[in-house]
């Protein structure tokens, strides 16, 4: 081997990430195909479910085994039936739904005429996990010349159609977005002269558009039921933050009264309750919001991609979504900013009331030290006034033993005069008395 061709240690992941630009691959079709496809939104792993279910589809197909292991991966095609009535199924798995999408050739041109569910094992269905958000029959037909608006009304039952010509002229789009009879909303395309690739890209994009539509107007029925709160909740703060403007004693700090600081700690404590309220209706609906905002881009970028052309008397997918999706999204996008901007509101309300309550406690404090100041300078001058006494006294008494003491001296012979001692010794003791206080209330510090 030549070791000058091998290459440095490769990324853990190289592979999976390369591999990640080519999943998804677009369903190579026929001229004409029926096409069936649901979308099922799920909670949790339903992965054991999916694979049960498909080893059933498997087995009642006859076709070929499959490992548990190829079922349970993110992306599933299998090849059902063979020849004329070739079907195939393709499974996607994402973040809160799975896609399943059948494929079957047809062999005439009837549009509409048999569903494909109908070479399915009877209640497989209805035995899938989650609840089915959407549900598409799809009908491709190959035609030469491009058709008339008049001429396919009747496959959805005279509605209103929605589409025109797409892929720069290459073939035609029609639907009304509506349910029909079999719980499917209905999509015609007509090949006029797109290739098999280039026709399996422009279905894909179909479904992908209708999925996504669906999957963003998840989140109009929660901002509907957001916005009463949001308007109960913002009433709720107009009238906090009059009451705080009310109660307000910012120019009279010295008169606040542990009332007044009361009424505040009750502002504040009703201001805290109504931002945790709005902070866990956020916290609801933010993933909700955000995952509308995803899907719409997506919706738009699928839309672009079939590269549509108007028909007269008829409104491209881009001119419905705009008029009929873009308003739903714009009430999603407003609940999400108006919950954002109460939350900064009900945030600097509080904080002023935060810094109010502070201020009046910092005034509260600074009354009790003036007061305490003054009831220690109080207590200095009785505690002077007492040390004056105790002096008086201690002199007292130590001239009276000294008194006591030359007494004796002079009884036993000592020429001694009791009255002399007792009037020298008052003085002394005194001064001693107070230097010998002075010097200890030194050491304890209680004077400089």
């Amino acid at each position: 081997m030549n070791k000058s061709n091998l290459l440095p240690q490769q990324y853990p992941l190289r592979q999976s990430l390369n591999d990640e630009v080519h999943s998804r691959p677009t369903e190579t079709l026929w001229p004409q195909e029926r096409v069936f496809h649901i979308a099922l939104l799920v909670q949790g792993d339903v992965t054991p479910q999916i694979v049960s279910q498909l080893l059933a589809l498997v087995d009642y197909c006859g076709c070929k085994p499959v490992s548990d292991a190829e079922l349970a991966a993110p992306q599933v095609s299998l090849s059902l039936c063979g020849g004329e009535s070739a079907l195939r199924l393709r499974l996607e798995r994402h973040n809160e739904f799975i896609t399943l999408t059948f494929f079957e050739r047809a062999d005439h041109a009837i549009v509409f005429d048999r569903p494909v569910t109908r070479r399915l094992p009877p209640s497989w269905m209805a035995s899938l996990p989650g609840t089915m958000l959407v549900a598409i029959e799809l009908f491709v037909q190959k035609t030469e010349t491009p058709r008339e608006p008049r001429t396919v009304a009747g496959y959805f039952d005279g509605n209103t159609l929605i589409g025109g010509m797409i892929a720069n002229g290459a073939g035609q789009v029609f639907s009304d977005l509506k349910i029909a009879d079999r719980g499917a909303t209905r999509i015609l395309i007509c090949n006029l002269k797109m290739g098999s690739r280039q026709l399996g890209r422009v279905v894909q994009r179909t479904i992908e558009m209708e999925t996504y539509r669906m999957m963003a107007l998840l989140s109009f029925p929660v901002a509907r039921a957001t916005l009463p709160k949001l308007s109960s909740y913002e009433d709720r703060l107009v009238k906090l933050a009059t009451e705080m403007a009310a109660t307000s004693q910012s120019e009279v700090l010295l008169e606040v009264t542990a009332a007044d600081v009361e009424i505040d700690h009750h502002l504040l404590s009703q201001l805290t309750d109504l931002a945790a309220k709005v902070e866990q209706l956020s916290a609801e609906n933010r993933v909700r919001f955000t995952a509308a905002e995803a899907y719409t881009d997506l919706v738009k970028k699928r839309i672009a991609e079939l590269k549509e052309i108007p028909m007269v008397g008829m409104q491209t997918f881009g001119e419905f979504m705009d008029r009929r999706l873009g308003p739903a999204m714009k009430t999603c996008t407003w609940t999400a900013r108006r919950q954002d901007e109460l939350a900064a509101r009900i945030s600097r309300v509080t904080q002023l009331l935060r810094t109010r309550v502070e201020v009046e406690r910092e005034s509260q404090n600074q009354r009790l030290l003036t007061s305490m100041d003054k009831r220690a300078k109080a207590q200095l001058r009785l505690q002077e006034t007492v040390e004056g006494l105790s002096i008086v006294a201690i002199s007292y008494y130590g001239a009276s033993l000294m008194g006591y003491l030359a007494k004796g001296a002079k009884g036993l012979g000592w020429a001694v005069s009791p009255d002399l001692v007792t009037a020298v010794a008052i003085p002394v003791i005194a001064v001693l008395s107070y230097v010998s206080m002075h010097a200890m209330k030194k050491r304890m510090g209680l004077k400089a």
